[in-house]
């Protein structure tokens, strides 16, 4: 358990490369218009009229480090009132976030990540012969080590940021990201959410 003590936080993106100003600038924006067109928006449900618009927009421009701190955020609100004053979900809140918005949140994500990143990919790592819900073998798995076996680190800067959020150069299961700060209870929880029973995600 020597990892989770290190892991700080889990949220995620990789610098893009030096972009030569306005051309790379337009050229990435195209591309992602042109993937994001390319997929039909998955149903999209609340029951408690949570707004998933910014995250939904973040995910279809390829905004993995807007979305992954979009989703944290809507975590927050998800839980309630008492989550949004401390700013944190407790570990004992995730089993009542409402079962429909969750289910939105992984459908989209899977849906913009050509089924790459969500909590049910998690899961299906982390319940993996070879992982066996060990967490040092599942932050391997994930991606949330580095090459000397050390966690990454999440930093406010984007360039500081060790976190890849490339969906071409991350590997499976590396977003969204979940805080260890306060032990695994919390990412535990969210990869085993009720929502994921649904037959709908049976198969990340």
């Amino acid at each position: 358990m020597l990892a989770v003590a290190t892991l700080v936080s889990a949220y995620v993106h990789a610098p893009m490369p030096a972009p030569r100003p306005a051309v790379s600038a337009r050229l990435a924006a195209s591309c992602m218009v042109a993937m994001a067109t390319d997929v039909e928006t998955p149903v999209i449900e609340s029951s408690c009229g949570f707004d998933f618009v910014p995250l939904l927009t973040a995910l279809q421009t390829g905004e993995f480090r807007e979305a992954d701190q979009l989703t944290r955020d809507g975590l927050i609100t998800l839980a309630g009132p008492a989550a949004v004053q401390r700013g944190f979900v407790y570990w004992t809140e995730v089993r009542k976030l409402p079962e429909a918005d969750m289910a939105t949140m992984e459908r989209i994500w899977r849906a913009y990540s050509g089924n790459k990143f969500g909590y049910c990919v998690q899961r299906e790592a982390f319940n993996s012969k070879k992982v066996g819900r060990d967490f040092d073998k599942f932050f391997d798995r994930i991606g949330w080590k580095n090459a000397e076996g050390s966690l990454l680190r999440w930093l406010p800067e984007e360039k500081s940021d060790e976190f890849v959020y490339d969906v071409d150069k991350a590997v499976k299961g590396h977003l969204p990201l979940t805080s260890a700060l306060r032990g695994t209870q919390l990412l535990v929880g969210l990869m085993e959410h009720p929502a994921w029973d649904r037959e709908e995600f049976a198969n990340p």
